[in-house]
C-alpha cells in the first residue's frame, strides 16, 4: 500500500513537473541539429525556420551543424539528448527511411527514438533528358525506354539517394529497365547528363535549375502529387499516367522520445504559422520546396508511410545493406 502511494505521488509530482516545465517553455536557447554541413539545402530550411522560431519563442535557436555517416551522428546525438524540447533534430527520409535499410547498423530505431514535430517541407525531384534526345513528354520517354531497354543509362547522386530510388520506383511501376550510373553527388550527376554520358535523371529541383534554364537538359515531369511552383507547367508523373506516384525529398522536425506533448504541440504550431509567411514560402520556393506543417499525428503516419513503400522498393530492387 505505501509502495503504490509513494508511485502515485512520483507519477504525480512527475507529470506536475512536466506540466510546469511545458507552460515556462522555453526559458534558455533551443539548438536544432542539422545532421549535414552549413550552407546545404537542409541547413538553409534549419536556418529559416529558426528565424521564424526565436520571434514566436522569445529565445535563440541556434542551428547546430553536426554532419557525417549520411546524418546519423547528429541524429544519434539527439535521439540521446534529453527529452526537454531544448534539443531538436531538423532530419529527412536519408536519416529515417534510408539509412536503416542501407547500412548494416544504425545506432537510433527511427520511429522508437525520435518524436516526430511536424514535416516542414516537400521537396519534389523532377524527370530530366538530355536536350539532344527527341523526347518532348512522358509517352515519348517511356516509349523510349521500352525500346531501348538496359542501353539506356540514368545517372543517380549515388546508391541510397532519391534520384536513385525514385527511378527504382519508377522501374517498378512500367517495367523498365535502364542501367543506373552512379555518381558522387547531383552536381557530376548534372554535367554527365549535360555531356550526353547518360540519357535522364530524375533529380532534385536545386540541382538542374541552372541547366534547364539554359536548355540544356530539357524537363519532363515532376513527382509530387501536385504541380511544383518551380515548374508550374510541367506535368506531375500523376497526371501522365502513374497515378499514385508520388516521391518527395521531405524535412522535418523531431525530438528525443519522452519530449512533453505540450511542448512537442507549442514547437508545432509555432512552426506551421512560421511556414504560412510570404518571405520563407518564398525562399523555399527557389530550391524547389514545398511548406507542409502538419501535425505531429500526421506526420508520424507520414514516416510510417514512407518506410512501408521504400522497404519493399529496397526489397524488389535487390539493394543490399553495406
Amino acid at each position: 500500500m505505501r509502495l503504490a502511494k509513494f508511485l502515485f505521488g512520483a507519477l504525480a509530482l512527475c507529470m506536475l513537473a512536466k506540466g510546469v516545465l511545458a507552460d515556462e517553455y522555453p526559458v534558455k536557447p533551443v539548438t536544432i541539429v542539422v545532421p549535414y554541413p552549413a550552407g546545404g539545402v537542409v541547413d538553409i530550411v534549419g536556418r529559416l525556420i529558426a528565424d521564424k522560431l526565436r520571434a514566436s519563442l522569445g529565445k535563440r535557436v541556434i542551428v547546430e551543424n553536426r554532419p557525417g555517416a549520411g546524418g546519423t551522428i547528429g541524429a544519434a546525438a539527439v535521439a540521446r539528448a534529453t527529452p526537454d524540447g531544448y534539443t531538436l533534430l531538423l532530419a529527412g527520409a536519408a536519416t529515417h527511411v534510408f539509412a536503416p535499410l542501407l547500412y548494416r547498423t544504425v545506432p537510433y530505431d527511427p520511429v522508437q527514438q525520435f518524436a516526430p514535430i511536424t514535416q516542414l517541407t516537400a521537396g519534389p525531384l523532377v524527370l530530366v533528358v538530355n536536350s539532344g534526345l527527341p523526347l518532348q513528354n512522358m509517352k515519348e520517354f517511356l516509349a523510349y525506354l521500352k525500346a531501348n531497354g538496359d542501353r539506356v543509362n540514368y545517372a543517380s547522386n549515388g546508391k541510397g539517394t532519391f534520384p536513385h530510388l525514385a527511378v527504382e520506383l519508377l522501374k517498378q511501376a512500367a517495367g523498365l529497365n535502364p542501367t543506373h550510373v552512379l555518381y558522387n553527388g547531383g552536381p557530376p550527376a548534372i554535367l554527365a547528363l549535360v555531356s550526353g554520358d547518360v540519357a535522364f535523371s530524375v533529380n532534385h529541383i536545386p540541382n538542374v535549375l541552372a541547366q534547364v534554364k539554359a536548355g540544356k537538359i530539357r524537363p519532363l515531369a515532376t513527382t509530387g502529387l501536385a504541380r511544383s511552383s518551380a515548374f508550374p507547367d510541367l506535368p506531375t508523373f500523376d497526371e501522365s499516367g502513374f497515378k499514385g506516384f508520388e516521391t518527395n525529398a521531405w524535412f522535418g522536425l523531431f525530438a528525443p522520445p519522452g519530449t512533453p506533448q505540450p511542448i512537442v504541440e507549442r514547437i508545432w504550431t509555432d512552426s506551421a504559422a512560421a511556414l504560412k509567411a510570404k518571405d520563407l514560402r518564398d525562399r523555399l520556393a527557389t530550391q524547389g520546396d514545398e511548406p507542409v506543417g502538419s501535425s505531429p499525428m500526421v506526420f508520424a503516419a507520414y514516416l510510417q508511410g514512407e518506410i512501408s513503400k521504400w522497404t519493399k522498393v529496397v526489397r524488389e530492387a535487390g539493394i543490399t545493406p553495406e
